[in-house]
């Protein structure tokens, strides 16, 4: 027999085998001691029930009329050797607390009846004892089930014993079961894989193995006969090939490098117009119906709540129109709308309305906080929300990996001939291996299907043409982004 390996499949097997057999063993031999030891407490509680009848009867006369000779009869007779359940301590007292009797079984002698009460496998109980309505006296009982319970662990213990070597005896027979039908049939495959691994393809197939296991070697063979075939047909085209690649590698290299941008732009482009045209058709119907609503308002008598929020679901409509314009906008390419003066309040104020129902829904605390409400800044309004929203989205899902305190803030203020825009989260920054990456277009942290690693690469390209700059801070404790617009001091001014 050849030696098993330390942790080959049979020997996992096995030890699998052997720990569930004496999983299943314990268990059930738990649950029997416990219905053995469930039993003997509602046997010892049947007995002290009678027990605490039968006394109750047999001292009324001793106790009324202080037979001393018959009490101690009747006490040494209840006091007798029974094997399994039996009285381990009787007091007797008179109804003015006289001590009439007492004894305890000889290994309690050193005990008082309380301490014999509180032993394991005992219960005890005071019986009071009447003549007509008049109390007589007061017995103290305690009664164990000892015996019952070391009889017991005596057998289990031999059935646990027999248990353990029939397991010992099933696990050597498993043992060479699993060796004999797994192991050396796998060892023989292993050998065909060796072979082929070293590309020696001579492999002759296996016979006499275990029906699925012959399948597997007939697999192996027919599978080194193919790859001896495609390994020579290789051989005879890879001269020919060779020229050809390095004619073309740097053809390719550099046509694939200016097509990446041209096809991402591509797809942005047309994801924008198809976003738009169908987002646009349904926003109209639904601008129309709010304008007619809005004209039979004399008619209806619509409350002010009503019409409120009738303007405020036009001011939402017209809020995705401006977004889906600024989208197809930036896919433009080498195209910009004009740039004009926008309050920086107001915009922000669409910002935090667009990002509040996610920071809220993640119990993040948000705050923002402008240095002065009457700045104006330069550029497309629509696209530097775009940016923000990016930048917040980015920090909630940034935010949330991170346990203890999460908060994320947005500082604006205006410096000069700049407004300045910081976004600061709770994180601790981002790591020094990724840090060059970030503003690469297509690179993510995020999972699979929560992040196209465009949000920041497109950001910047918006802030870059606004004639700013998006930079990551890494000199600050937590996460920081910052970038800057062109201040418009007249329009302030005029504001």
């Amino acid at each position: 027999m050849s030696k098993l390996a330390p942790y080959s499949l049979a020997r996992k097997l096995t030890v699998a085998s052997v720990a569930i057999s004496a999983s299943t063993m314990i268990l059930i031999t738990g649950i029997v001691y416990l219905i053995i030891v469930s039993f003997g407490n509602m046997f010892l509680y049947n007995e002290l029930n009678e027990k605490s009848e039968f006394i109750k009867k047999s001292f009324i006369e001793p106790i009324w009329t202080y037979d001393q000779y018959q009490i101690n009869e009747v006490g040494n007779s209840l006091l007798g050797n029974d094997k399994y359940t039996y009285i381990s301590a009787l007091k007797i007292q008179s109804a003015d607390n006289e001590l009439l009797y007492e004894k305890k079984r000889d290994n309690l002698k050193d005990k008082d009846f309380s301490a014999i009460a509180n032993l394991p496998y005992s219960k005890s109980r005071i019986i009071k004892i009447y003549k007509g309505n008049q109390q007589i006296g007061l017995i103290s009982l305690a009664m164990t089930n000892f015996g019952y319970i070391e009889a017991f662990r005596h057998q289990f213990i031999i059935v646990l014993v027999t248990s353990l070597l029939l397991l010992f005896a099933l696990m050597q027979f498993v043992r060479y079961y699993f060796h004999h039908t797994l192991t050396i049939p796998m060892n023989k495959i292993l050998a065909q894989v060796k072979q082929i691994e070293n590309e020696n393809y001579d492999v002759c197939e296996i016979t006499g193995l275990p029906q699925e296991l012959e399948s597997i070697s007939h697999a192996l063979t027919q599978a080194a006969i193919v790859i001896e075939k495609r390994n020579n047909d290789i051989k005879y085209y890879t001269n020919d090939l060779e020229e050809l690649v390095k004619e073309r590698t740097a053809e390719l290299e550099g046509q694939m490098a200016k097509n990446l941008n041209t096809a991402r732009l591509a797809a942005i482009g047309e994801m924008a117009a198809d976003v738009a045209h169908e987002i646009n058709n349904p926003l109209t119907v639904i601008d129309l119906h709010i304008t007619k609503l809005k004209r039979q308002e004399p008619d209806r008598n619509l409350t002010q709540e009503t019409m409120n929020s009738i303007d405020k679901i036009q001011i939402m409509i017209k809020r995705i129109v401006k977004i889906i314009k600024g989208l197809k906008s930036l896919s433009r390419d080498g195209e910009s709308d004009p740039f004009v003066p926008f309050s920086v309040s107001s915009m922000i104020e669409d910002v935090k309305m667009l990002v509040e129902m996610k920071v809220n829904t993640h119990d993040i605390h948000f705050d923002i906080k402008i240095s002065d409400p009457n700045i104006y800044a330069e550029g497309r309004e629509v696209q530097i929300s775009q940016v923000l929203v990016n930048l917040i989205g980015n920090a909630v899902d940034a935010v949330m990996t991170y346990p203890g305190e999460q908060w994320i803030n947005v500082d604006i203020v205006g410096k000069n001939d700049i407004v300045e825009f910081k976004i600061t989260d709770s994180g601790n920054g981002i790591p020094e291996s990724i840090k060059e990456k970030v503003m690469r277009p297509f690179f993510t942290t995020k999972g699979l299907n929560k992040g196209t690693g465009l949000g920041l690469s497109i950001s910047k390209s918006i802030i870059e043409e606004h004639g700013g700059d998006l930079i990551y801070n890494n000199v600050h404790q937590n996460t920081q982004f910052i970038f800057t617009l062109r201040q418009c001091k007249e329009c302030k001014l005029t504001a």
